[in-house]
């Protein structure tokens, strides 16, 4: 007698089998064409957008700069840009000859925060980069110096100190000597200083082309002396001058008066409380009286050494007058005046005016011939500032130059975001694509 089991199993096996479905291998034919063809339309968005991503950030990074001709004169550019942190370095390769120093924070994508850096601005093609300078301590105050011509960028060192170095003082690389970096050659011409606790930088500025004025202090004990001990420094020396190729280094002059500027022909001009002017070349000393003004930092000195332009008031911006032994002239200009910059011959000075009433404050340099008044815009100067030892002033007298936009680029972190996400985006629209799109 069979079993429920047995009959359903002789039922099963007897029943007719379907018919086989004609139809079958082409749909198997059609899905699996649709797959490749869905998958390689999403593969080739993913690269399109990929290569749109790169060729897009290449761009912002290399604007249409073009390489300039050979014997092409260098020149100030007729506009200054705010740097970005973003910025490609130089990697310690030449550039030529730099018309500007602009301090800027550097940033990169394996740092979390940014860095100091200075940026070179190109005197020949406009272009901008970080200057990659060996053992550079980038020391803010005055940590750069741009010779007049533009061809030469002077620096403090850091290094290793024979005692327990002092960082407490801000400065956070030690500072062991100075270097002067060839801008044209890439050759650097370093002077180490033999120290027990670090260097103080104090004067970092060029007298003339061929030579660099310096001075600096040694700190008195390290970061491990008692907090009653620190702090000040020792300074027995004052200032010194390094000719370029002499293998002694700086050389002391027997000056310690605080240095206020150079006018870049071999002249060191010096504080209100002395009113003096240096001549190198022959050591010759000149002293007058100058309207009461704080002009350190903001006056230039006459190619001659005989007249100081600046700023007069007690607020700056001031108005804008010359002094020379026989007194002080009338006001040149009365408008928004920050500083002096430079001379072109004995006849024009170059200045800065800043307006005030927007934010940021703008700066544009211009000039004025003392014997016409006639003024001339030569730089718009943006938030650019220029102070000693970060413009060469050689090239106030050549006419400005209009170089394309620098380079721009993106926060690279932001464009690997953007890489990523659109190679996820595709990929989780294929998944759902090719489950949306099974028979």
């Amino acid at each position: 007698m069979s079993t429920l089991h047995q009959r359903l199993g002789d039922l099963a096996g007897s029943a007719p089998a379907p018919p086989p479905d004609p139809d079958l291998w082409d749909r198997a034919r059609r899905y699996h064409r649709r797959r490749r063809v869905g998958t390689a339309a999403v593969a080739a968005a993913c690269v399109l957008a990929v290569v749109a991503l790169v060729g897009l950030d290449t761009w912002q990074r290399s604007p249409s700069i073009e390489p300039a001709a050979p014997g092409t004169d260098p020149a100030l550019p007729a506009r200054f840009w705010e740097p970005s942190p973003w910025l490609p370095g130089n990697d310690g390769e030449p550039v030529g000859t730099l018309a500007a120093l602009i301090d800027s924070p550097r940033k990169s994508a394996l740092s979390l925060g940014a860095r100091p850096g200075v940026v070179g601005v190109s005197a020949t093609t406009g272009e901008y980069r970080f200057l990659d300078l060996p053992d550079d301590a980038h020391e803010v105050d005055s940590g750069h110096a741009l010779s007049p011509d533009g061809t030469k960028v002077a620096y403090w060192l850091a290094g290793e100190t024979t005692g327990t170095p002092q960082t407490a003082g801000g400065q956070p690389l030690t500072v062991t000597g100075v270097a002067i970096w060839d801008a044209e050659t890439g050759e650097v011409m370093r002077h180490e200083v033999e120290t027990e606790h670090g260097l103080v930088p104090w004067d970092l500025l060029w007298a003339d082309p061929t030579r660099l004025v310096v001075r600096w202090g040694h700190w008195r004990v390290g970061d491990d002396a008692p907090d009653s001990d620190q702090g000040g420094s020792i300074d027995r020396v004052g200032l010194r001058v390094w000719q370029l190729g002499d293998p002694e280094g700086p050389v002391a002059i027997g000056v310690e008066d605080n240095l206020d500027g150079t006018n870049g022909k071999g002249y060191l001009m010096f504080s209100p409380g002395d009113s003096s002017v240096l001549d190198l070349v022959t050591g010759e000393r000149s002293e007058w009286e100058l309207a009461k003004s704080n002009y350190s930092d903001v006056s230039a000195l006459s190619p001659d050494g005989t007249a100081i332009a600046y700023p007069r008031g007690n607020r700056n911006p001031g108005r804008l007058v010359v002094a020379t032994e026989g007194g002080v002239s009338d006001p040149l200009v009365d408008d928004k005046v920050w500083a002096a910059v430079g001379w072109v011959g004995d006849d024009t000075v170059a200045f800065v005016t800043r307006d005030t009433d927007i934010d940021p404050i703008s700066a544009t340099i211009e000039s004025i011939s003392l014997s016409t008044g006639e003024r001339t815009e030569l730089i718009e100067a943006g938030t650019f500032q220029p102070l000693p030892g970060n413009l060469a002033t050689d090239l106030l007298a050549v006419e400005p130059r209009d170089f394309a936009e620098p380079a721009s680029p993106w926060n690279p972190r932001i464009v690997a975001g953007l890489l990523g996400s659109a190679v996820l985006v595709a990929l989780m629209w294929l998944w759902g694509w090719r489950r949306s799109a099974r028979p």
